[in-house]
């Protein structure tokens, strides 16, 4: 009976401990959701809450989830971070189940990037999870609005570190969308700062005036939001070569920061001043508030710190104070080397190239239990398509090429017969052109030898009678000189038949020998001064007759050639 009782007891005592240890469990998640709700509004309260839970004994998950919790806060209260092997431990508590994707470990990746980040680590090592978190997230669906924005955000600010402000645009363009849904003034004030300065550095200065407007459109509810105004205004005045307005800026700029001490804002603010001077021409100036950045240059080894020193050389030596510009170079030299390491380790191209190989390796991880042989069927026949597809697509461009050369084989032949062709018919036309040449000599050449002895005749006639002064006293020797004269005619008179033969009327003129019976000497002599280009004129002086005489006589010749079907020859038709 005693032990009955004792073993109800014992029962009894076990139920009640595990009820009390389920309230708590449950007690102790509802406290993280809670704080979880509000680490955006009150995260300086979330984070020492958190601090609180992490003490007690906790499960691994528990822990995880409040190391976000704390990271979170931190960043949202503004903390610098030291380390970052708090959100290394919760992202590996978090991927331990690949299959189970859920918010919080999306939500760790993208932290594990920012605050690496914030530890200045521009490479692959903080692009990495924050861009593997966005592609599994387009898949699942999970993160909210803005813990979408603040990737977007980030994975723009890391692009911009590394220079390439082309893809650091599409982000910053990306998550100023999600900002825009947010109506979240301080994130979009962000967000379009960080838009300004990427395209300020790209030289968009259309753009980047945009969106200072923009900036400037806003109620500015701080000191650091109206210093970041400012601070856009001069640089874009810089940009546009207003160096006065900027230099109107900057000294504001500077007022304030010599009251609150603040040195890092001091320094950039001399720098600044010290740019405009010199673009001003006004060296003096320009030296004394670049020496006043150097003075003020906390880290002496941060390799970028060698602008400062570049800034002091460039104008020392633009003085001539070689000795002052050679150290100032020295400086320069030293802290340039670092800045080229650094540049080697953090190039864009290599971090894109090594998030490839770890974005791959994250499917496989995921998808680890498919089914590993179907894969590879699937690999195999999809690789196959692939060479297939390519060895065909090699030897349709290697057809089309061979088609391509024939087709201009061809062409080039074919140019070549055309012009071997217009060369044949080149020389058949100066051929029939010299030859045509030869027999117009035939023609004409005796016929002005004739002509030429005709004037000589003449010539000696008349000093015959000049000679002679009874001329007009002497009857007899008139009519001698009337015989003569008759006699002369006769014997200088053009004959028909004395030097056109049919075949040379044929050559001359195309009229066949059959065709030249209609017509008689006299038309056949007239025909062939026609088709070696005599004129009216010319044509009259040969014949010895009027210019009208060889008009009617020519308008006759045409009448009878047309009415016997001989062709008219084109230098009759007038």
């Amino acid at each position: 009976m005693l032990r009955k009782s004792t073993l109800v007891q014992f029962i009894f005592f076990t139920a009640f401990l595990l009820l009390v240890s389920c309230g708590k469990s449950r007690t102790s998640y509802g406290t993280i959701a809670e704080l979880d709700s509000m680490v955006h509004k009150y995260p300086r309260y979330v984070f020492s809450r958190a601090e609180q839970l992490s003490i007690e004994n906790n499960s691994t998950y528990r822990q995880a989830y409040i190391g976000l919790l704390r990271c979170i806060a931190a960043y949202n209260s503004g903390q610098q971070f030291t380390s970052d092997s708090l959100i290394n431990f919760v992202v590996s508590e978090f991927s331990k189940d690949p299959d189970f994707i859920s918010n919080n470990y999306l939500r760790s990746l993208i932290y594990q990037g920012i605050i690496r980040n914030q530890l200045e680590r521009i490479d692959v090592n903080s692009f990495l999870p924050i861009k593997q978190a966005l592609d599994i997230n387009s898949e699942k669906n999970v993160l909210d609005i803005k813990t979408k924005q603040l990737a977007n955000y980030f994975l723009g600010k890391i692009h911009f570190q590394n220079n390439n402000t082309n893809t650091s645009h599409e982000y910053f363009k990306e998550a100023l969308i999600l900002a825009e849904k947010m109506q979240d003034s301080t994130v979009l004030f962000k967000t379009n700062r960080e838009m300004y300065w990427n395209r300020m550095k790209a030289m968009d200065f259309n753009t980047a005036r945009s969106l200072l407007e923009s900036l400037q459109s806003f109620q500015l509810s701080s000191d650091a939001q109206i210093r970041d105004v400012k601070n856009a205004e001069a640089a874009f005045y810089n940009s546009r070569k207003n160096y006065r307005n900027a230099l109107k800026i900057d000294y504001e700029l500077m007022a304030q920061d010599l009251k609150k001490n603040d040195s890092v804002a001091l320094l950039a603010d001399y720098y600044r001043i010290s740019d405009n001077y010199k673009f001003l021409g006004k060296l003096d100036s320009a030296l004394y508030y670049g020496e006043l950045a150097v003075k003020n240059i906390i880290d002496t080894t941060y390799f970028l710190n060698y602008h400062y020193y570049l800034n002091v050389a460039e104008i020392a030596a633009m003085k001539n104070d070689f000795e002052k510009s050679t150290a100032a170079f020295n400086e320069v030299y030293r802290l340039q080397n670092r800045a080229i390491n650094q540049q080697l380790n953090t190039q864009i191209l290599e971090l894109e190239r090594k998030y490839n190989v770890a974005a791959a390796e994250s499917r496989a991880i995921r998808l680890k239990n498919s089914n590993l042989l179907l894969r590879l069927i699937l690999a195999i026949t999809g690789v196959m398509l692939i060479l297939g597809y390519i060895l065909y697509r090699n030897r349709i461009k290697y057809q089309r090429e061979r088609e391509i050369s024939a087709i201009q084989e061809i062409k080039i032949l074919e140019q070549e017969k055309q012009l071997s062709v217009q060369k044949e018919k080149q020389m058949l036309l100066d051929k029939e052109l010299t030859e045509r040449k030869l027999i117009e000599k035939q023609f004409v050449i005796p016929i002005y030898r004739q002509i030429s002895q005709r004037n000589l005749d003449i010539k000696n006639f008349l000093l015959d009678l000049q000679s002679n002064f009874h001329i007009a006293k002497n009857q007899q020797l008139l009519e001698k000189i009337e015989k003569e004269y008759k006699n002369f005619i006769q014997t200088t008179k053009i004959t028909d038949t004395q030097f056109l033969s049919d075949d040379l009327l044929a050559e001359l003129t195309g009229i066949s020998a059959q065709e030249s019976k209609f017509f008689n000497e006299s038309e056949k002599m007239m025909l062939a001064f026609i088709a070696t280009g005599s004129d009216n004129q010319q044509m009259a002086t040969l014949l010895n007759t009027s210019v009208e005489s060889i008009r009617v006589r020519k308008h006759k010749l045409k009448k009878k050639m047309l009415d016997n079907g001989v062709k008219v020859p084109e230098e009759m038709e007038e």
